[in-house]
């Protein structure tokens, strides 16, 4: 997978960085998951519902935001992966089991804005973006690599199916002004 590239001129120019996947983003996975199996009662269907509704369709999933993240598992999350505090950073972990899944969708259409997803565990990959050209690519789903996309980027989550165990991730949007606010 490689880098994609584009310059945009809004005021000042900045390069943004349409996607690329980083190995061992975070090399601390094992003690992440252990913590996330302590707290798996804090795990909430995400809008309360069996499924929730879209723009883009019906999706399931269950996550822990990071307003109700146990203090010792944000201390591990960001104990070794390379970011830096932003007043604009908002995470979560999302959780899917037999059944859950996210149809294609993206999260935001806005320019200042970047997306890191940190595989925590999968069975086989889930996550699929569409590249410019609408070209579908799976991406390889190795615990403690990093998916960095901009929001604009379609992706989706396929469905778990009933053998797999639940897959885990890390999600982590953040601002990126270069001139006041340091993406990761």
């Amino acid at each position: 997978l490689q880098s994609k590239f584009r310059r945009h001129c809004v005021g000042v120019c900045v390069r943004s960085i349409m996607y690329n996947l980083t190995e061992n983003y975070m090399s601390n996975v094992d003690e992440v998951m252990s913590l996330v199996k302590k707290h798996e009662d804090k795990f909430r269907v995400r809008d309360g519902g069996q499924s929730f509704r879209t723009d883009y369709g019906d999706a399931r999933l269950k996550q822990i935001h990071q307003d109700f993240m146990p203090e010792e598992l944000r201390e591990a999350i960001f104990r070794t992966i390379p970011i830096k505090w932003t007043d604009r950073l908002n995470y979560c972990i999302n959780k899917y089991e037999a059944g859950d899944y996210i149809p294609r969708h993206k999260d935001s259409n806005g320019g200042y804005w970047m997306f890191k997803l940190v595989f925590l565990s999968s069975d086989k990959p889930h996550f699929k973006y569409w590249d410019e050209q609408d070209n579908a690519h799976m991406v390889q789903e190795k615990p403690g690599a990093m998916f960095n996309m901009r929001l604009g980027t379609p992706h989706a989550v396929t469905e778990i199916s009933k053998d797999e165990n639940p897959k885990y991730s890390l999600c982590i949007m953040q601002g990126i002004d270069e001139n006041v606010r340091k993406v990761a």
